[in-house]
């Protein structure tokens, strides 16, 4: 009776996110990107990615619609309009930049790109040709990565049949402990071993009992035996980071949600079972956690909301806790598993998403409530979701239990207690409504390697190898530039040109080289180097001024920061290294020799006899005599610029200035770099590098 009144009151209450509507009774509509009937990836889901193009490439955010990923970085101009994006997110490894931006800009970003992608909506991609064909790539051309930088990640434990299952499993009673019905319980997992779909696991080893019925033998190192799965949901925390000491409200909860993926939480349950007292699981879950790539929007889900089929009265939740539309998502999901030996993967479980007691909503609002900071990125597991029937539960553990001790594998005649070296699990999810609306997850994949086995460097997290993104938008994470430079120096030259090609204002600190102000303990705290130059400046996420010096660092540093201007690393890869081969000749093979305390040491060795200057001049004119040549065979020209881009590049920042100084030294430059030349006079009429010359500096004196 209490069910059925409360799913009556939930049937007319149920809540709206703050930026959703009602889904419409007709048919759902279409895209006029090729999407197939059985499709997970329709236009109501749009779930976001990263990912990379399989021949190479550098990770970016993405977009699933059918069987392609549509590149945001390359359509960054077309949303541009949304108010509030910032852009430049989406040329990042990550998503947490955007995720940091805040449900009011998800929602729009996901509006314009429904526009774009819908049949008889906007023609601005469909109808640009030269743009899609970057843009619109094959999903089977791409390999995916994680999705964001994970800083911190928790599993909870909020399947009530799951926990009264183990209950009765290890304690000989389904009776909950009482902390259960009143708090979702979860532990912190192991963010370092969270994987992309498709990653092995390497079964673990560690510690296990000796004898289980006799504790007191104590414990051996050996190769897990008893190697588990745990169907899971995990979600994503938005929003900017939370600060220590504030909470997250059950009113406001549904806008710090990003969006959801699937979640496999490897278990070793014989190491888990002499570990985990009095603390709770270490080893047996600190190896590794699988995730599904594309990250399906918590705003693509509201459609398929559903009366969760637990009633919370008993007891009921402290007032922070309640929630006043308790309800779940109607997510079917399924597991499979395929041996070695097996010629097609066994269904072993159907579950779905409404069997969890205290949903994702809940969970989140618990994590903060002792004042706990959230920040984008961070990922949370609902725990294994097992339902009432042998074939939902959502593990080995309680499959096979209830299978008697061993659970066949659909017609292989293979049966498993526990997974096998060389298994694979294969979970997926899905929705469907009656308006005949369909989303889905894709799926979630691992296969069993055997104990000892080392995974190659690609298979490890891209957290261990990428650079860390940032997680907040360039914008707002970096500010208060400084740039400590010498008018005169080449090399602050170069940064001064970056810093003007992206629009980046800071205030400019004299450090006059004559007079050796680059040696003062002030100048040395800045850079240990003694030279410039450095630039300065607040990152807002870590709390503290930076100093970045070496101009090569300080460019690549703006580059990968502000993507949304000219960019000085292009992005082909042959183009990019040909800038760095030009850039790099520069920095190692010609500005170091005409280095003015290099010149005054040559002269002082030689007492005399020889001439630093003279040697300038020589190692200069012997450089640009090599770089004229390297440019030259790039197809370097007017209009191509230095490695033939169309536009200047990290190439001309490191050219240009060496052109002057070679002059200031006598050396022919006319005589000798023709080609050089060219591109410098193309140079001399853009205004951003006209700005970064070194007579327009406040500290230039007229000589």
């Amino acid at each position: 009776h209490q069910k059925a009144h409360r799913t009556e009151i939930r049937a007319n209450s149920f809540p709206l996110h703050p930026f959703s509507s009602q889904p419409k009774m007709a048919g759902p509509p279409k895209s006029w990107v090729q999407v197939p009937e059985d499709s997970d990836f329709t236009l109501q889901n749009l779930p976001y990615g990263i990912f990379s193009n399989k021949e190479g490439g550098g990770r970016r955010c993405g977009v699933a619609i059918g069987n392609s990923v549509l590149d945001l970085s390359a359509i960054s101009h077309l949303l541009a309009t949304v108010p509030g994006l910032d852009t430049s997110c989406f040329s990042q490894a990550s998503l947490n930049a955007f995720m940091a931006q805040g449900a009011s800009v998800w929602h729009l970003t996901r509006k314009r790109l429904t526009n774009l992608l819908e049949e008889g909506a906007s023609d601005e991609l469909r109808t640009n040709t030269e743009l899609l064909a970057k843009a619109l790539l094959p999903l089977s051309s791409v390999q995916m990565h994680l999705p964001a930088t994970i800083g911190d990640y928790t599993d909870f434990f909020s399947s009530r049949d799951h926990a009264e299952n183990c209950g009765e499993m290890f304690r000989n009673s389904r009776a909950l402990n009482p902390n259960w019905l009143r708090l979702p319980v979860c532990y912190h997992g192991r963010a370092s071993s969270v994987f992309p779909s498709g990653t092995p696991v390497v079964r673990p080893r560690g510690q296990v009992h000796i004898d289980k019925k006799e504790p007191e033998k104590g414990s051996k190192f050996a190769d897990c035996k008893a190697l588990d799965f745990e169907l899971e949901m995990g979600f994503f925390v938005g929003g900017p980071p939370t600060t220590p000491g504030s909470t997250i409200s059950i009113e406001d909860v549904e806008s710090r949600i990003f969006g959801l993926v699937l979640m496999n939480d490897w278990s070793a349950r014989d190491i888990q079972a002499w570990e985990y007292v009095p603390l709770g699981p270490f080893g047996a879950k600190n190896f590794a956690t699988s995730i599904s790539p594309w990250v399906v929007p918590y705003e693509a889900l509201l459609p398929f909301r559903s009366p969760a089929i637990s009633v919370q009265d008993d007891p009921v939740p402290l007032p922070y806790l309640q929630d006043p539309n308790y309800d779940s998502f109607d997510v079917a999901l399924e597991v499979s598993i395929q041996g070695k030996e097996m010629a097609e993967r066994a269904v072993v479980s159907r579950s779905n998403m409404k069997h969890l007691y205290w949903n994702i909503r809940q969970q989140l609002v618990h994590h903060t409530v002792t004042g706990c900071s959230m920040r984008p990125g961070d990922l949370l597991g609902t725990g294994t979701i097992s339902g009432p029937s042998p074939d939902s539960l959502g593990s080995m553990l309680e499959l096979s239990w209830k299978a008697g001790g061993s659970l066949p594998l659909g017609t292989s005649g293979q049966t498993r207690k526990f997974l096998e070296d060389g298994d694979s699990v294969v979970m997926t999810g899905s929705c469907r409504n009656s308006t005949g609306l369909r989303i889905g997850f894709g799926s979630v994949q691992g296969t069993v390697l055997p104990a000892g086995t080392v995974l190659p460097d690609a298979a490890s997290p891209p957290t261990a190898t990428d650079p860390t993104p940032v997680p907040l938008p360039p914008t707002e994470r970096f500010h208060s530039f400084r740039l400590f430079s010498y008018w005169r120096s080449t090399c602050s030259w170069r940064v001064r040109m970056a810093l003007a090609a992206k629009r980046v204002k800071y205030e400019y600190v004299a450090v006059n080289l004559r007079k050796e102000e680059n040696r003062t303990e002030d100048h040395k705290a800045v850079n240990p180097m003694q030279q410039v130059p450095v630039l300065e400046f607040f990152d807002s996420f870590e709390g503290k001024t930076v100093q970045l010096s070496q101009s090569l660092a300080i460019i690549e540093f703006l580059d990968e920061c502000f993507p949304d201007k000219l960019r000085l690393l292009p992005r082909d890869p042959l183009v990019r290294a040909r800038a760095r081969q030009l850039a790099e000749a520069i920095n190692s093979g010609v500005q170091p020799l005409q280095n003015s305390r290099l010149i005054a040491l040559i002269s002082a060795d030689a007492n005399g006899a020889a001439s630093g200057e003279a040697f300038a001049v020589r190692a200069t004119r012997e450089g640009l005599v090599a770089v004229e040549a390297m440019a030259a065979s790039f197809g370097a020209s007017a209009s191509g610029f230095l490695v033939g881009s169309g536009e200047p590049t990290l190439a001309e920042l490191y050219v240009i200035p060496q052109l002057t100084n070679a002059r200031r030294f006598g050396v022919p430059v006319e005589e000798i770099c023709p080609t050089l030349l060219e591109v410098e006079r193309a140079c001399a009429g853009i205004d951003w590098m006209q700005e970064a010359h070194p007579s327009k500096q406040p500290d230039a004196v007229i000589e």
